[in-house]
């Protein structure tokens, strides 16, 4: 029987029109989005790149020729030429080779020395060219660059007859304040003009370098030399880029003459007045998003006749909807049963393996010998929260007196579990170093050994672990009391009043814990009757009461004050009575631990 009618189709087809309106909707948006993203970067970060790759080659050759003009006027040799009027001798052959060896050894077109004393013009190849004249307006350059009193200046033109761009550079000579000379080179930027075609980008990107009247000194395309830049841009966008004072690097966009928009940057040189231009359509830059937005509407069409067909098969070839709903019952029920069973057999495997930790670590901690023979009373109230734990409690006792501490490891149950394992064994090797009775001494060291075992002096070590800890020396006669702790405190009630020993701020082993933290040790004498008293965090931060907060010390304090009276077992009784009260329905948050003993 075939569950199909009209009503069928039309869920069908709403659902499909939902489906496809989705993706358009979303490709739409991430299209918007991506055309942002895509122009945002092209202003900010692709556009000034592409022009300061080429400026930098720019300021390089114009640097390069800055420095060879200002090591030529610095000449000492040259300069006593120029200052003995250009006599013939030595200092001319010095003199004239060094413009021949600028040209024949170091690429330059032409080097030059035009002294102010005689007039006289000496070019590349040490050839005297002639003398210049200031009625001559071919050498006013010279003229207006003495007065002009600057060291250096540089200048790029373009050479119509050559077709080519150059820079050239002038130095000036100075003796005692009083300019003797112009001295400098000059470049072919004809390579340079070969690097500007390569930076093309695209079909319709444009580079240009142009001097302050707007020249065009070079370009990527031959034919624009020594045009004005004025007709080849958006009149408009020239008018605000030759009208500044002082060029700034600026992206602007603008429609061209196709009426497509293009983007352009204008980034000044810094050793000139020159401003390198690069300008590209924005439909190069973004051409990929047209494809991207084709392939939206490919997708969603072909989605669109991939689900008609998956919701007709679906309809009619699946049969009865209630008999399908049966046998899909009949697998979930099937399944669930399976699953049932194996996380029945996962959980035995797990608590069998919490319980075989659970003998492991109580076989470390519980040494009721040790305990009697240390203490003439004491109380362990351990509880963890979930089996195993991170809490441990340790005595060791040895020639000279007895150590005792509880600690407050890293996690809670087997990864708690391992690092008081690790804990107590680098315990029972600091207490045989042989200082056992200086209790800040022992966590010094057991700092130092938890760190390196963990690897957490390395940048790149795995864990950041370590443990609060109290611990305490007791002398072999039992009178005198040393103790220190990480992050946790000693009480002590002696006949008169309650003691708080406050442990150091640090912990053991972390990585914000230095290598060599200066714990504290304190000291007081033991009478008989003195209870002392030391407790983890999960005492004190389990949550409860009507609010929710934790226990906190200050019921602790009243908790000591209120029963001391009563033997020490009693106590610990008393104390987890109120605990458990105060918890009422809260779980337990952390592994709890409670040590109370009296050393006479």
């Amino acid at each position: 029987m075939k569950y199909y009618d009209k009503g069928t189709l039309r869920i069908i087809g709403f659902a499909s029109l939902v489906i496809v309106f989705s993706m358009l909707l979303i490709g739409g948006i991430v299209y918007v989005f991506t055309e942002s993203g895509v122009v945002k970067k092209l202003k900010e970060k692709d556009l000034p790149v592409i022009a300061q790759a080429m400026a930098a080659k720019v300021e390089a050759r114009i640097e390069r020729s800055k420095e060879t003009s200002y090591t030529l006027a610095a000449d000492p040799e040259v300069r006593q030429w120029l200052t003995e009027g250009e006599p013939a001798g030595d200092r001319q052959r010095h003199s004239l080779q060094r413009l021949t060896t600028l040209v024949e050894q170091f690429g330059y077109s032409n080097s030059f020395i035009v002294s102010s004393g005689t007039s006289q013009y000496w070019g590349e190849g040490g050839q005297l060219l002639g003398k210049i004249s200031p009625n001559e307006p071919a050498d006013r350059w010279f003229y207006d660059f003495i007065a002009s009193g600057r060291d250096v200046e540089v200048n790029l033109d373009y050479n119509k007859e050559r077709q080519e761009a150059f820079v050239f550079t002038n130095a000036l000579v100075r003796q005692d304040g009083k300019p003797l000379a112009a001295v400098g080179v000059g470049q072919s930027l004809k390579d340079l003009a070969e690097e500007f075609r390569a930076f093309k980008y695209g079909t319709t990107s444009r580079l240009w370098l142009i001097n302050p009247d707007g020249e065009v000194i070079l370009s990527a395309d031959e034919s624009d030399y020594g045009r004005q830049i004025d007709s080849l841009l958006n009149a408009d966008i020239v008018r605000e880029l030759l009208g500044q004072a002082k060029p700034v690097m600026q992206t602007l966009e603008f429609k061209g003459e196709d009426g497509e928009l293009t983007d352009l940057i204008s980034y000044p040189l810094s050793s000139t007045s020159m401003q390198l231009l690069f300008q590209i359509e924005r439909q190069e830059t973004v051409s990929f998003l047209n494809r991207i937005k084709m392939n939206t509407v490919a997708v969603s069409l072909i989605s669109f006749v991939l689900i008609l067909f998956l919701f007709y098969y679906v309809s009619h070839r699946l049969a009865n909807p209630y008999e399908r709903a049966l046998q899909m019952n009949q697998q979930l029920e099937r399944k669930v049963r399976e699953r049932t069973q194996e996380l029945a057999e996962h959980n035995e495997k797990l608590m069998d393996s919490i319980d075989y930790a659970k003998r492991i670590q109580e076989s470390l901690l519980l040494r009721p010998k040790e305990w009697d023979e240390a203490t003439k009373e004491h109380v362990l109230l351990y509880k963890p929260r979930d089996g195993v734990g991170g809490d441990f409690h340790w005595v060791k006792p040895l020639t000279g007196g007895t150590l005792i501490a509880i600690g407050d490891c890293t996690g809670h149950g087997v990864p708690g579990a391992l690092m008081t394992m690790l804990s107590i064994t680098l315990l029972d090797r600091v207490a045989e170093e042989g200082y056992a009775d200086e209790p800040a001494r022992v966590l010094g060291e057991l700092n130092r050994l938890v760190k390196q075992t963990l690897h957490q002096t390395e940048p790149a070590g795995l864990t950041d672990d370590g443990l609060d800890i109290g611990l305490c020396y007791i002398n072999e006669e039992r009178t005198v009391l040393r103790f220190a702790g990480a992050k946790c405190s000693l009480y002590v009630r002696d006949q008169e009043r309650l003691h708080l020993l406050e442990g150091g701020r640090k912990s053991i082993g972390y990585r914000r814990t230095p290598m060599e933290y200066p714990f504290l040790s304190h000291e007081l004498r033991l009478h008989p009757g003195t209870a002392c008293y030391m407790a983890t965090d999960g005492f004190f931060d389990q949550s409860g009461g009507e609010k929710g907060y934790a226990f906190g010390k200050r019921r602790f304090l009243e908790l000591l004050e209120r029963h001391r009276q009563y033997p020490l077992r009693e106590q610990a009784e008393l104390f987890w009575a109120e605990l458990e009260s105060y918890m009422g329905d809260e779980a337990q948050r952390d592994d709890i631990t409670l040590l109370a003993f009296q050393a006479s």
